[in-house]
């Protein structure tokens, strides 16, 4: 199988893989072919892309290939969608004023 590490995730000290969204193997009977399948997200090194990448293998003792779709993003433009559409919870500490907290679309 392909070498699942990606250029989308940050090496060294600290290092970052991506997070595996879904996986699925289907086998069938003895010498068909393996079907791999792999979902995951993850960022650039640099952070400025969200990266979301779609693997699938066909595996066999006589024949195998791999196919990779990926999309990308940039994380300032996906964090502005998910704050504009995606669903709310402010969460803070009992003795926090009223005041202070913010809702969407308010600026103080």
């Amino acid at each position: 199988m392909k070498d699942m590490k990606s250029a989308y995730s940050t090496q060294g000290h600290g290092a970052v893989r991506p997070l595996i969204l879904t996986q699925r193997t289907n086998t069938g009977a003895l010498n068909a072919p393996i079907f791999f399948q792999e979902t995951c997200l993850g960022i650039a090194q640099d952070q400025s892309q969200l990266v979301m990448r779609r693997y699938f293998e066909r595996f066999s003792p006589a024949d195998s290939h791999w196919v990779e779709y990926i999309h990308s993003i940039p994380t300032a433009e996906f964090i502005h969608w998910i704050m504009t559409h995606g669903q709310l919870r402010i969460e803070c500490s009992e003795n926090t004023p009223f005041g202070q907290i913010q809702t969407a679309g308010e600026a103080h």
